[in-house]
């Protein structure tokens, strides 16, 4: 079996991936400021409560959650990119000492 990954690409990848996510914060903060508005809004009441009940829900913490997950994921995807690359020159070295005779 035999595989090989382009390290630049597949940084590209997890740079894309990052920028895409960054619409989860945007996403995130427009839905808080929008909760706070409508309870500024309509002042005290019921109505306010409610409000208060429903920007409290885990939407707004699951999405917050998702983009932690994905920035996990692709920080960890770039440390594995750099390791591929360590293990990669570690390979070529010693097969060059081997093709040339000298045990490394």
């Amino acid at each position: 079996m035999t595989w090989s990954i382009d390290p630049v690409q597949a940084r590209a990848v997890c740079r894309a991936t990052d920028e895409h996510a960054q619409a989860i914060d945007d996403v995130v903060t427009a839905t808080a400021n929008a909760f706070d508005a409508a309870q500024t809004a309509v002042g005290e009441g019921e109505t306010s409560t409610a409000l208060s009940e429903v920007a409290a829900d885990p939407f707004l913490i699951r999405l917050a959650a998702i983009r932690r997950h994905v920035s996990t994921v692709t920080e960890t995807t770039q440390s594995v990119i750099s390791f591929y690359e360590q293990a990669d020159d570690d390979m070529a070295a010693q097969t060059q000492s081997t093709m040339s005779g000298v045990q490394p």
